[in-house]
């Protein structure tokens, strides 16, 4: 048995030039002013958020009868699922409605608010 052993590593770098870095079309969140520190990015917020989108809505859940055939549907019902979130369900922590923390309204909605605007007919 004869070992061999490698000053730069078991595999050269292969010459050639770097794939470009992907950049987005457009940013996902145009209106966002409120800067955020590295520190305060954690994972668990968003698995945290993926786990109550999975529990709000039943396509999320497996693919059975209740995934979303079209994508028009599926989009339906996260905008409510949004509405719902930011408007209408008080966070625990804060014990305000994100959308009152954030200052875009003032008070938040009940779930009788949210249907009047669908039709904007009182």
């Amino acid at each position: 048995m004869v070992k061999i052993y490698f000053s730069e590593g078991i595999e050269k770098k292969k010459p050639g030039s770097k794939r470009e870095k992907y950049q987005a079309p457009k940013s996902e969140h145009p209106d966002t002013t409120k800067n955020i520190e590295n520190s305060d990015i954690h994972t668990n917020h968003a698995e945290g958020f993926n786990a109550a989108l999975r529990r709000m809505c039943s396509a999320f859940r497996r693919k059975t009868n209740t995934y979303a055939k079209k994508v028009e549907k599926l989009q339906e019902r996260l905008n409510v699922i949004w509405i719902i979130h930011n408007f209408v369900r008080v966070h625990y922590t804060t014990k305000e409605v994100p959308a009152v923390t954030s200052g875009v309204i003032e008070g938040g909605l009940t779930l009788e608010d949210v249907l009047r605007l669908k039709g904007g007919k009182n």
